[in-house]
Order: C-alpha cells, then structure tokens, then sequence
C-alpha cells in the first residue's frame, strides 16, 4: 500500500487510500469525485432502490476515516488524532469533514476509531456491494480477467453478471469466507475447461465459460515462471529462507523494472517495448540460465542429461510443462548437434522458450 503515501512527509495520504478502497474492497470508481460533483452520471451511489449521483462530499467523508493513520517506523500504522479539512469547489474556505461512507449509513458503527469503524462497515454482513467486489477481485485473478468490464467497476444500481451475483449469495452465506469462494470457482466447470476448441474461439465463447480466456501473466507470475523453471527444486514455504529471500529480492526487483500494471492488472494490452527488453536481456534472465552449475537448471541439464533428447524433453517440461513436439524435438536436436557446448546451446533454448508467447499467456 506505499502508493498511498504522500511523497512529500512519508505519511498514509488518506486521498489516496479513499480512492484505492473504494475500488478494492467496494468495486466502485468515485475517483473524480475528489474534484467534483458527478456531473456526467458516472457514479451512482445511495441505494439500488433509490440512486442518487454522486456528489463530492462522499468522496471527502470518506477520505475522512483515514485522517487518524500515521506510520512511525517499525510501529507500523498507529492511530492518531487530525481532523480532515477540505475546501470543496466553489467553496470560499475549508472546512471540517465528517467521517462518513457513500451509502447504507445505518451501518456504520456509532463507537470506535474511524479506521475500525469502516472496517467493520466493509465487512458488514449486509454490505452486499463489497461481497460482490470481493467475489469480482478473486474471479479475476482465478481467471486472469475480469467477469466483467472492469474488476473494480461493480454500480450499485446495475446488476453483475449472473455468476457473479450467484456466488455473492453463497460468499455471504458462508460468512465471507474466501476459503470457500476459490473452492467454489476452481471447481466449476468454467475453471477446468480448456483454452483450446475444435471451432474458432471468440470472445462470446470465453464470455460464456465454454472455453477458458487466453490472459497475460502478470508481472509477478512471469518472475515466478522464469525462477522455478530455472531452479532444480520447488521453491515454496518449505525452501530455505535464504532461497525464499533470494526469489522476493529478485521478484520485486523484476517487478520494478517490468512495470507492475497496478488497478490495472487485468487489462491485456500490448506488451511494451520496455517488458519485451527486460525479457530479452534483463538481469533476473541473465542469472536464471547462466553458469551457475549448483543452483540452475541449465548445468544440470547439460550434465546429467544421457542424451540430447532427454535433454530438450527436460528443458519442455522445466519451462512450459509439457513435451516438445516432434518437429520441436528433431529442429533442436539439430541444433544441439551443430552446437560447439552442450550447456551455451541448452542455455539458449531456455532464453526461447522464456521468451515465447506460450510462457507469457495463462492458458
């Protein structure tokens, strides 16, 4: 969340973090309302029965609750005592702003720190609005994308797509236990099906859950990829903290120089030239297939390997968890045979196949 602290005294900037969790944990954009009232019918809030348009002061009430949070060091988030200002359009001054939330007031606790109090708003039992973002943020990131056309975009006056209002019910029923909602959605049929079909898939067929959507990775699941294939054993909680260490450096670092897409993360636009040179020549691809005859795969491979077969077999399965074809196999058996080091040329398949647009899908 440290994109919600202001970069000018280090502190959390409760403008900010009123626009991140109104679209996190509430699936709603009220953004332009910190400048003003919603003018074009963008921002319907109130109540599905009784809409209203949105107006500035919801976006300031509820910047509000946030006004108590300050970071000191090791401490973390403590909770401290400033009263939020703010000059509205065509106001003359500032003035107080009460802490208040965009609809269904009635349950907003009395008592209680601003932050608890909105917490325990968010998590009400009749909070419906943010069971359905809740059910929408975990459906998107299963699916890598959205149900719909925006995972953080869920209008209290329209309903969602059906699946999603469906779970909502059973993710309220089961009291919001997440646990439940990921073994509902991984066990649906729309889940196992696969990317692949007998007729051209378009994007009423994905939309319909008869074929499973063709979706980017995303910055941290490409690090994952490229790391794991590498390595000769998993990396998980059981590995070394040395290892799990070395992978969450490497990670944010990858992360940082690929571009993390933020709100934006389950847009598939065009990979840009900057994430195509990463891939190419970044460091995190440098060290994962390089001589390093202890940790990487490449040197293992290149000794262990009794046949050059084997060896291409093994490389297909440690990157893209499957077999090469029979044209795959022959071309790099080729390739290895012209090749003057065993090792530089399995080193080179690993830099391919890294780099194709197989790894980089989910499908």
């Amino acid at each position: 969340m440290t994109v919600t602290f202001d970069s000018n005294n280090g502190q959390p900037d409760p403008v900010r973090l009123a626009a991140r969790t109104s679209r996190a944990f509430l699936g709603l954009r009220i953004d332009c309302l910190q400048c003003h009232d919603d003018f074009l019918g963008n921002v319907s809030l109130g109540s599905a029965d009784s809409p209203r348009e949105g107006l500035q002061t919801d976006f300031h009430q509820l910047a509000a609750f946030f006004t108590s949070a300050k970071t000191n060091g090791l401490q973390g988030v403590q909770e401290g005592k400033v009263n939020y200002h703010y000059q509205y359009l065509d106001a003359d001054e500032e003035v107080e702003v009460t802490p208040s939330v965009p609809y269904q007031p009635e349950l907003l606790p009395e008592r209680g720190s601003p932050r608890h109090r909105l917490a325990a708003w968010i998590t009400h039992p009749e909070n419906r609005q943010a069971g359905r973002s809740a059910v929408s943020h975990v459906w998107a990131l299963l699916f890598g994308r959205s149900a719909t056309d925006a995972v953080d975009n869920l209008p209290l006056d329209e309903e969602a797509p059906a699946v999603i209002e469906t779970l909502t019910d059973e993710f309220i029923a089961r009291q919001f236990n997440l646990r439940d909602l990921i073994r509902m959605i991984v066990r649906s049929s729309a889940f196992r099906v696969s990317s692949r079909a007998e007729f051209e898939v378009t994007d009423a067929h994905e939309d319909a859950g008869a074929v499973f959507p063709l979706t980017r990775l995303r910055p941290e699941q490409m690090a994952g990829c490229i790391i794991q294939s590498a390595r000769i054993k998993k990396i998980d909680r059981e590995s070394s903290l040395l290892v799990q260490f070395d992978k969450f450096g490497s990670t944010n670092d990858f992360v940082r120089r690929y571009g993390d897409q933020g709100e934006d993360e389950f847009t598939n636009d065009s990979v840009t030239i900057s994430q195509r040179l990463v891939m190419l020549n970044g460091k995190m691809l440098r060290k994962a297939i390089g001589d390093n005859p202890v940790l990487n795969a490449t040197n293992h491979i290149a000794r262990f390997a009794k046949t050059d077969t084997q060896a291409i077999e093994t490389t297909y399965l440690a990157v893209l968890n499957r077999r090469p074809t029979p044209a795959e196999q022959q071309h790099f058996v080729t390739r290895l045979n012209e090749s003057g080091s065993r090792r530089a040329a399995i080193e080179d398949l690993y830099w391919v196949l890294l780099n194709s647009t197989e790894l980089a899908w989910n499908h």
